[in-house]
């Protein structure tokens, strides 16, 4: 009888669940709808959460931010999707997004700081940060003269260096090169005066006759592996990523490094948001938890080689991502890519195609 009433209790504990700090959950849904990035979370991760609480998890994956809102707009039923920044401003605006019991999050205490206080949902009332990262450059690092700052791409004088030394590629993304060019002028990359813009433009235009290729979609694969460049306008997981499947006994962490460049650029977040049409909202937080236990986000961390919104994540890292962390002050220089207004949207747009047309 008292074997019995043990084995009644243990199934009791094991259904209702215990947070890290105590607090009972609610049973856990039998399934879980993920709607996320291609190859933006370690799978391994996902397969024990399975395992370990008898959820099915079904992860279906988009290619653009665009076809993942176009399908939460329309009322498609995931339960966790991974919206970047601007995307979850636009989402909490329309009223997409369910704000979060962080009562049922409790790791969110392992998120840094300036990460949960970013500006698109200020002290992450609807969304808990996921990754993070910047926009910098990546180099090979056999190269004698290493890039400091934007000017290795805009000085022309600079950038015929390393032009001649095997070549450039630049990111074939509008606000990613026009912010690029106004940091490398003083100017703020959500920038919105025509003439700062125009400068902006005869930059780019007095330097783009030394860039290779204009690659944003899978260059760190077809480019930077294969040498086919030795500098490259870059996020740093894709420079992390290469610098990974180029490593030997000869450069055991790769064969290619990231800086920050020292006037600054983009800083970037995708975080994890519960739809509003979700049925299993408790469930969805119970899984945002799980992935930011801190040695479970590192193994996310390590798989894609972009920085997790998990500070204490930091000490799972493998060394290449390691390398990556920047400083203090390194942060303090980056700034969040926020949405332009149509006006400035036209305008930006009229520069691109100014840009891309000329010869």
């Amino acid at each position: 009888m008292k074997k019995s009433m043990l084995s009644l209790l243990i199934a009791a504990v094991a259904l209702v669940g215990f947070t890290s700090i105590g607090r009972a959950q609610p049973a856990l849904d039998s399934e879980l709808y993920i709607y996320n990035w291609d190859a933006y979370i370690d799978m391994e991760v996902v397969n024990r959460y399975e395992q370990e609480f008898g959820v099915r998890i079904t992860y279906d994956t988009f290619a653009s931010l665009e076809e993942m809102f176009a399908k939460i707009q329309a009322g498609a039923e995931y339960d966790v999707i991974f919206p970047s920044d601007f995307m979850v401003a636009r989402m909490i605006e329309l009223d997409l997004l369910a704000k979060v019991d962080k009562a049922n999050v409790p790791n969110i205490s392992h998120i840094a700081q300036e990460n949960l206080d970013a500006w698109y949902d200020p002290g992450a009332e609807y969304c808990v940060p996921y990754m993070w990262g910047t926009t910098g450059i990546a180099y090979l690092v056999t190269l004698e003269r290493v890039p400091e700052g934007w000017s290795a791409l805009f000085n022309p004088e600079e950038a015929a260096y390393y032009a001649e030394n095997g070549g450039i590629n630049i990111l074939d993304d509008q606000r990613e090169v026009i912010s690029a060019a106004l940091k490398y002028l003083g100017y703020s990359i959500n920038e919105t005066d025509p003439k700062h813009l125009e400068e902006a433009r005869d930059v780019i235009l007095n330097a783009k006759q030394y860039w290779r290729f204009w690659n944003s979609a899978d260059y760190q694969d077809t480019i930077l592996i294969s040498e086919e460049v030795v500098l490259s306008h870059s996020w740093d997981g894709s420079t992390v990523a290469a610098a990974i499947k180029t490593e030997s006994e000869e450069f055991p962490q790769g064969k290619w490094k990231h800086i920050t460049p020292k006037e600054g650029g983009v800083r970037y977040q995708e975080s994890m948001c519960i739809p509003k049409t979700s049925p299993r909202k408790a469930t969805a937080e119970h899984f945002i938890n799980y992935l930011h236990n801190p040695e479970n986000a590192a193994a996310s961390s390590n798989f894609t080689g972009y920085l997790s919104a998990n500070k204490d994540a930091a000490e799972f890292y493998i060394p290449e991502l390691k390398a990556l962390l920047p400083s203090e002050e390194d942060v303090a220089r980056m700034e969040w890519m926020k949405p332009l207004d149509e006006e400035s949207m036209r305008l930006w747009d009229q520069i691109w195609t100014e840009i891309r047309a000329a010869g």
